[in-house]
């Protein structure tokens, strides 16, 4: 039992790192899933809206409004780019207090998981 556990603990670091967006293999794959309203799983007040034209990406920061299906813009200035790499894909977000590149470590049609500073943050899909 001891033998499997330590086989299980030592390989699966291994298959951790092979995770990386089976989805999309170009970034207009990406910028396709990524298209759309995001909220934060663990904070559903808080939406993240992805839009892309002509190769150049947006996001808007925006909350919910009293009225349903209405939201308030708390922030509108941030540029995203898709960028591949060996390993995977990573956003970077150019915005008017700096930039700052995240990796982006699971993306499907409804559910992404992004990681920046060694933590995750989960998103699930609202609309397209």
């Amino acid at each position: 039992m001891k033998k499997i556990l330590i086989l299980i603990l030592t390989l699966l670091p291994f298959t951790l790192l092979g995770q990386h967006l089976k989805c999309c293999e170009s970034t207009k794959e990406v910028e396709s899933h990524l298209s759309g309203i995001w909220k934060l799983k663990s904070n559903s007040k808080l939406l993240f809206e992805y839009t892309f034209e002509n190769d150049k990406g947006h996001l808007t920061e925006m909350q919910e409004s009293d009225q349903k299906g209405e939201y308030i813009v708390l922030d509108d200035h941030a540029f995203v780019e898709v960028i591949a790499y060996e390993q995977g894909f990573q956003l970077k977000y150019t915005g008017l207090s700096g930039s700052s590149t995240v990796e982006l470590k699971y993306l499907n049609s409804t559910r992404m998981i992004l990681v920046a500073d060694y933590k995750e943050v989960e998103f699930i899909k609202v609309s397209e």
